[in-house]
């Protein structure tokens, strides 16, 4: 007997892993020893009778039936162990699931109450303040109608005075002027009259050439803004739809992710440890709606990804990127024209001043190109979002691709037979498969949040900036224009004037020359600048005239006869000079005269007295 057990390995001692193990090892033991001693058994009884034999062996048969059933009831009964501790957990996360979800309900729940209640508040003390104002809005528009009364009036005064103000100025000044000519011809000045029409002349051409330059600047700007203004409108227009294109993209990119994590973390929860807990039938429940849910689910991520890929597979991104290229067109258009406005003016006196707006120009151009460069990229697709929005529809349609799935995803899980559950070999697959698109589907989420969306509230914003830059500049040069030619203006009557208080009354100095000099100058150098600042713009008169001829002639014109006045006022000083010298001479003369005939007399009576 006990070689028997020996042989068996009934003696033998052993570890096992856990006491489940430890206990069906026991049993699977006993059974071999009950097994051998009833075999030993009746082998010997046999041999005397036949009969016991036989009776020992039915016996023997029953225990190993039920020895053999025990294992399999114990396995099946911590099947349902485990099988009931997974379907706790997984009622669990959906509990859990279903908590926050009704968290964030109550949490937007509470967030409309407050909100409502806020409105509601507001809505009152709105409804309060109208109420006062309502009841006060007699009086206050009687107080508002006294008030515009008396601005009214006040302004009516403010302006009849100024009116009053200029009026008197120019009668003034045309009275002084009037009264100087007539002083002028009185004292043989006669060019005064000619060289005062020369400077009224050159005054108001000079005034026509510049209101001319200042409305050639403001059409053209004016142009150009109305060519910005469509060119912005339909950019923004277009810019806004994609972006919000591409945050619905997102978005359905969003659900689609956090739906195959959680089919993910429903596989992986369930995933069974052996064939045996693969055919409990409490947890062949769940593997088979896991099967079911994920048919499901591919079908909805066919169509989210189908959704989000159809711009890149339909025609819309063609009339898409024709519109893009019509708003490069008109974003061509505009910026030439600002060229060459910009490229007229650097010409002109203060040309410098527009060397940093030209470079802003060139700056906004490259960063326009770039604004539709990378519209024209996302609707397209070139910027890595088309290739991997296909790739990922490839594989959820089951495309050959060299990146994707070797295997029948959609098709194998849509036609598949929905009552048995998925084998290990295609659960593994699917897990890959779901890690794969979700890590995917995070770089495409990334990817779209690349929008344009910023470029569309920047780069308008410095267009704007720069055009009323290049508005204050002009509107610079054009006062500057003024007060240069007022100025001249002043400097011009101021020399006449000062010719005719200084001539006949002293010899013509050498600053005079001097004085004219340093005018002419002035002249010449004013009109310098506005020749070239007036180049490529067309100067006519309103008889048809050419402006630039008619101001020249003018200048000349003054010039010749200022320097025959001033000429004629240096002959008369030099014979007022002469003729005071010889009047003091005469005087002299007649001065010794009178001292001999003093001293004679004297001496005469002297002599007389002497002899007496």
């Amino acid at each position: 007997m006990i070689k028997l057990l020996r042989e068996i390995g009934a003696d033998e001692d052993q570890d096992y892993p856990t006491e489940m193990h430890a206990f069906l090892s026991i049993i699977q033991e006993e059974q071999k020893i009950y097994d051998s001693v009833f075999q030993e058994v009746i082998r010997q009884v046999t041999v005397n009778m036949i009969e016991r034999g036989d009776v020992i062996a039915e016996i023997r048969k029953r225990y190993a039936n039920m020895f053999m059933k025990i294992p399999r009831h114990i396995k099946n009964l911590h099947t349902e162990l485990i099988a009931q501790r997974k379907l706790n957990r997984r009622l669990s996360e959906e509990l859990i699931r279903s908590k926050e979800t009704v968290a964030d309900l109550l949490r937007e729940l509470d967030f409309v109450r407050k909100h409502d209640a806020e409105v509601t508040k507001q809505a009152q003390e709105a409804q309060e303040k109208l109420v006062s104002v309502l009841t006060q809005s007699d009086n206050t528009d009687e107080i508002l109608e006294e008030y515009h009364k008396l601005y009214r009036m006040q302004r009516d005064r403010l302006e009849e005075a100024v009116r009053l103000s200029e009026q008197e100025k120019r009668i003034w000044v045309d009275a002084a002027t009037s009264l100087a000519i007539r002083i002028g011809q009185e004292h043989g000045i006669t060019d005064l009259v000619l060289l005062q029409k020369h400077e009224h002349g050159r005054m108001r051409s000079t005034n026509h050439m510049i209101s001319i330059i200042s409305e050639t600047n403001d059409a053209e700007l004016n142009a150009i803004e109305k060519k910005i203004e469509d060119w912005r409108n339909k950019l923004i227009k277009l810019s806004q739809s994609v972006v919000e294109e591409d945050h619905n993209n997102m978005e359905v990119l969003a659900k689609m992710q956090r739906s195959m994590r959680m089919v993910l973390k429903n596989i992986t929860v369930n995933e069974p440890m052996d064939t045996v807990e693969a055919d409990h039938p409490l947890l062949k429940v769940f593997h088979i709606f896991d099967v079911k849910s994920l048919a499901d689910s591919l079908m909805k991520w066919v169509e989210q990804v189908g959704f989000v890929a159809v711009r890149f597979t339909s025609d819309r991104d063609l009339t898409v990127q024709e519109e893009i290229s019509y708003i490069r067109k008109l974003a061509d258009v505009w910026i030439e024209a600002a060229g060459k406005l910009l490229r007229r003016n650097e010409k002109g006196t203060n040309g410098k001043d527009y060397t940093p707006l030209s470079d802003i120009r060139d700056k906004l151009a490259a960063e326009i190109e770039e604004w539709l460069t990378k519209l024209d990229m996302r609707v397209s697709g070139e910027d890595g979002i088309a290739s991997q929005v296909i790739s990922l529809q490839n594989q959820l349609e089951d495309r050959h691709d060299d990146t994707a799935l070797q295997h029948c995803l959609y098709t194998a899980y849509s036609a598949r037979d929905m009552d048995k559950p998925l084998p290990p070999s295609e659960r593994a697959q699917l897990k890959e498969a779901l890690t794969h698109w979700s890590d995917q589907i995070g770089v495409l989420i990334n990817t779209l949040s690349n929008t344009a969306e910023k470029e569309q509230h920047k780069i308008p914003l410095h267009i704007e900036n720069w055009v009323s830059r290049l508005l204050d500049q002009m509107n610079t040069d054009t006062d500057i224009r003024n007060e240069e030619n007022l100025k001249l203006h002043t400097s011009m009557i101021s020399w006449m004037v000062h010719l005719l208080v200084k001539g006949g009354k002293e010899r013509a100095p050498e600053s005079w020359d001097h004085e004219f000099q340093l005018l002419n100058q002035e002249l010449i150098s004013f009109n310098t600048n506005l020749m070239r600042d007036s180049a490529d713009v067309e100067m006519l008169s309103d008889d048809k005239r050419e402006l630039r001829k008619v101001v020249q002639e003018l200048c000349d014109n003054w010039i010749v006869v200022a320097k025959r006045l001033l000429s004629i006022e240096k002959k008369n000083g030099l014979a007022r000079a002469e003729d005071a010298a010889n009047a003091s001479l005469a005087a002299a003369n007649a001065s010794g005269a009178k001292k001999g005939d003093d001293k004679k007399q004297a001496d005469e009576k002297k002599g007389g007295e002497v002899h007496k």
